[in-house]
């Protein structure tokens, strides 16, 4: 019987398909996980909006946000062990300085343009609700921020970008797997059109915005991500502020409309910008471990 001698080259374009295959596959396991424990946290709620139950906290939209944290967390474990685990962490609570405080300033620069052209369009506008929550009013502000902070920015980020994207980059450029963790991402959230106030109300013609927004916010992200070298920590505070401010209660849905508009204006500049491979002027981050 013959027998295949693979030269150094082919022996290792085959190890990184293998590896490329194996990476998929624990997104994959990844994604069912993350929804399957947030979907289950979200689950009173819904029961609660179709009238099975009655009086389901809000509070439970709050803890379906740590889902794909902790999918990520235990999945780096079992594939990746301390080394991944180490890694993750450095990434969860690093990040260039000026970076933090960008992300930190800019949503909050959008916000008050969108105030401003509230203002103009003769919207009432209350600057006494900055920040506020309409979900949770019987929070205080520092509560309410540190909540987005921990359930919603590290609860989604160490998950969608600290898990998924680094595997996802490693066999197609940023901008296709940006587009995956976009239909990932997009699965996850369809519970909260039962029962989130914004997403149960929306007419037909806004789900079109509404994908809009997790194509440009995946590419935003990626950027992000990309740019800092993979640092979760600058991530989690620009969905955090991102979150507080587009929904802050201060001059009706056409602030939200026009942040999300310069949102989708300025992510679909970075392809053109910074090329699709890598979304950004560093390489694309890949590396788990």
């Amino acid at each position: 019987m013959a027998t295949t001698n693979l030269g150094p080259i082919a022996r290792s374009a085959q190890d990184a398909r293998v590896s490329d295959h194996h990476s998929d596959v624990q997104v994959v396991v990844f994604g069912v996980a993350a929804i399957a424990l947030s979907w289950l946290l979200w689950s009173p709620l819904v029961a609660d909006r179709w009238g099975w139950i009655d009086g389901a906290s809000p509070y439970w939209h709050l803890a379906g946000g740590v889902g794909p944290a902790f999918a990520a967390l235990a999945l780096t474990a079992a594939f990746e062990g301390r080394a991944g685990l180490r890694l993750l962490f450095r990434r969860m609570f690093t990040g260039p300085g000026r970076w933090l405080l960008g992300v930190l300033v800019a949503p909050l620069v959008m916000c008050l343009l969108a105030l401003g052209i509230a203002r103009l369009a003769g919207v009432r506008v209350d600057l006494t609700r900055l920040g506020a929550s309409k979900e949770f009013p019987d929070l205080p502000l520092p509560v309410f921020w540190f909540a987005n902070l921990a359930f919603y920015g590290y609860g989604e980020e160490v998950g969608w970008r600290g898990f998924a994207l680094p595997r996802l980059q490693r066999s197609r450029s940023a901008l296709s797997a940006s587009m995956w963790l976009a239909v990932l991402w997009a699965l996850w959230h369809l519970p909260l059109f039962v029962f989130s106030a914004g997403l149960s109300t929306m007419a037909p013609v806004g789900l079109i915005g509404w994908g809009a927004s997790m194509v440009t916010g995946s590419l935003i992200c990626t950027w992000l991500f990309n740019s800092t070298g993979g640092s979760i920590a600058v991530l989690a505070v620009f969905h955090a502020a991102l979150d507080v401010f587009i929904g802050s209660p201060t001059g009706g849905e056409i602030v939200a409309n026009v942040m999300g508009s310069t949102i989708v204006i300025a992510a679909l500049t970075i392809p053109r910008k910074f090329g699709r491979q890598n979304l950004a002027h560093a390489p694309k981050v890949t590396t788990t471990r």
